[in-house]
């Protein structure tokens, strides 16, 4: 009975892998480039580190620009916050979070694509009870919907024809 279950196992297993299927960010994505810069707005900007993350785990080498490399430009972020429930005391107890960025790939100052919008939404608990834990927690969510903006630009980015 033990070979038996250990031999559904491995069926079982050979057939997810052999239809395709794969953990979400398992796989890396293939890029038409090798090396790309990147334009982002002067100051803080959390959304940067994601996205060279993604980036690199894609095998495109993040440089300076210098008009003849491929550069992504990047707008500001825009987080907009949208009550969605109400705890007992009747104030906001659940949050919509919406994050979005406005992307164009340009290389020597001609746009190749874009500009486009790219967004993401997420959900976020806020307990009045505990500030310092809810704002942990908002950020965590923030790093989050800004690992899945990176991945979606970066997936934008393998339909572009050179």
């Amino acid at each position: 009975m033990n070979a038996l279950r250990r031999l559904l196992l491995i069926s079982l297993l050979v057939a997810l892998s052999g239809c395709g299927f794969a953990l979400r960010g398992a796989q890396t994505a293939v890029l038409p480039m090798q090396r790309m810069a990147l334009t982002v707005p002067s100051g803080p900007y959390p959304l940067q580190g994601a996205l060279e993350d993604t980036l690199e785990a894609s095998n495109v080498e993040i440089v300076h620009g210098n008009g003849q490399v491929l550069e992504l430009a990047l707008s500001a972020e825009q987080l907009e916050r949208r009550a969605i429930s109400i705890n007992t005391r009747a104030g906001a107890g659940q949050y919509e979070l919406m994050l979005s960025v406005d992307a164009a790939l340009r290389q020597g100052g001609q746009v190749i694509a874009g500009p486009e919008t790219f967004q993401v939404r997420g959900t976020f608990y806020e307990d009045t009870a505990n500030i310092s834990g809810s704002n942990s927690g908002l950020e965590l969510t923030l790093n989050d919907m800004r690992r899945e903006l990176a991945d979606n630009i970066v997936r934008r980015l393998q339909a572009v024809e050179l």
